[in-house]
């Protein structure tokens, strides 16, 4: 104990708040460890990666001071069961103290790694060498962007790991009190997979935060990138329009993830990932699963395909061509209230707004590239419908 109080005043942590704060400390760390937001000022930034570090070197020491208790108690339980009197107590006091020890050695070196390897603060990135010099800002983006996250993950299982493995060997105890065989490779294996579980908790939040920057803040970067266009988290479908005329029949409602939307050639272009929901019931194998595009067509003055083919026969041609792209099936198209309303299904998986499975400009690029592709479809039909009509 006299270590742990040695330890905790080089954290700042106060010695006269008593043993029985520190669960309560641990709470309050944790719950403040990941509430910081980015600001544009580099001092800034220096200081909440140094307030961040301190939460986070004193959230992984006090996760590895229980684990080093829960171990002792579980050695103690362990060693009395299976050999009660003289060998279980010098087992418990022995064995049980040397693993303590070590536990919170360990702990302190990972506590006191945490803070001295606080993130540097967000600065601009020389540009990414890809083939596509179009990308390149969405992909500094993403890798300036998934640096914090990469950190995060870190410290997340610097404190998750152990608390997993407490709960494991707890379970263990329980069990073993409750008269359930136990040994030291049950003991090392519960303590393992809980470990493990902890670091799984990290990385799937590290996997969201991820997939937010992605959508977020990398395909808005791409989409500004290809004219006054903005991504959106969520997106606006009238389901009565597109019932009305056909493309989304016998539909009970959809599923979107958000949607891009701006102006090309002065009109407006929305772009939305959809997954159409279907009435009980009903094959789910036929519910329809791409995108909806809406492009403003109310200049033309046509009130069905067939008038806009006349109006605008290459309109037709290019919208014909988006199923020539990978993945993407044939589009039905409509025109409603002055809009040209497509409904182009996804044939393949990953979908085209879809953040990459793993972290880094290299898994994104592929990604980007192909929304790029699609969105340029797109905004080469909008280029036809803006176009001067002919005689």
């Amino acid at each position: 104990m006299a270590l742990i109080s040695r330890f905790t005043r080089r954290l700042a942590v106060r010695p006269a708040l008593g043993k029985a704060l520190i669960v309560a400390l641990f709470a309050s760390e944790i719950s403040g460890l990941y509430s910081v937001r980015m600001t544009g000022s580099a001092t800034q930034q220096v200081e909440t990666a140094a307030r961040s570090g301190g939460r986070a070197m004193r959230a992984a020491f006090l996760s590895f001071a229980i684990l080093a208790a829960v171990v002792w108690i579980g050695i103690a339980i362990g060693a009395n069961t299976r050999t009660p009197g003289v060998v279980g107590l010098a087992a418990t006091v022995f064995g049980g103290l040397f693993a303590s020890i070590l536990t919170l050695a360990i702990g302190g070196a990972i506590a006191l790694k945490l803070g001295a390897s606080a993130p540097a603060p967000l600065v601009a990135l020389p540009a990414i060498d890809t083939p596509d010099p179009e990308l390149a800002p969405a992909l500094a983006e993403l890798e300036a962007l998934q640096h914090p996250v990469a950190h995060r993950l870190v410290e997340r299982t610097a404190w998750r790991a152990p608390l997993g493995a407490s709960v494991g060997i707890g379970l263990w105890s329980a069990a073993v009190a409750l008269g359930a065989p136990g040994g030291v490779f049950d003991f090392a294996a519960v303590m393992l997979g809980g470990a493990l579980a902890g670091y799984g908790w990290a990385l799937a939040q590290a996997a969201r935060e991820n997939a937010g920057v992605y959508s977020d803040r990398v395909v808005d970067v791409l989409a500004g990138g290809l004219g006054a266009f903005n991504w959106r988290n969520t997106a606006r479908v009238d389901l009565a329009s597109l019932r009305n005329v056909g493309l989304l029949a016998g539909v009970s409602g959809v599923k979107t993830g958000g949607e891009l939307a701006g102006a090309h050639a002065g009109l407006g272009v929305r772009i939305a990932p959809v997954e159409a929901i279907l009435p009980s019931g009903a094959d789910k194998a036929s519910a329809f699963k791409g995108l909806l595009v809406e492009i403003g067509a109310s200049h033309v003055g046509a009130t069905s395909m067939a008038e806009l083919a006349a109006a605008k026969p290459a309109v037709p041609a290019l919208i014909e061509q988006l199923s020539t792209l990978p993945h993407l099936g044939r589009p039905v198209c409509a025109i409603t209230d002055g809009r040209l309303l497509l409904a182009i299904p996804e044939t393949g998986a990953p979908r085209v707004f879809d953040p990459p499975s793993q972290a880094g400009p290299r898994r994104a690029a592929p990604r980007l590239a192909r929304i790029h592709q699609v969105v340029g479809a797109v905004l080469h039909v909008a280029d036809a419908l803006a176009a001067p009509s002919q005689a």
